[in-house]
């Protein structure tokens, strides 16, 4: 059976995530992307973004 990685889309979080604080200037970040990562099934690469300076951040998650 070939591993198959799902497309972004059919993702599904079921987790509740709590959203860091902006590294640069402290305010909270917004989710923007989760992507699995790839030959890891377990795992998701989650994308912040902070709407004020605009920084990024990501995080890695094992999946429940």
């Amino acid at each position: 059976m070939p591993d198959q990685v799902p497309s972004p889309t059919e993702v599904r979080l079921n987790f509740v995530l709590a959203a860091p604080d902006c590294p640069v200037c402290k305010s909270g970040m917004r989710l923007v992307q989760v992507m699995p990562v790839v030959f890891t099934p377990d795992l998701d690469e989650v994308s912040f973004v902070c709407d004020e300076c605009g920084q990024t951040t990501k995080r890695t998650l094992k999946r429940s």
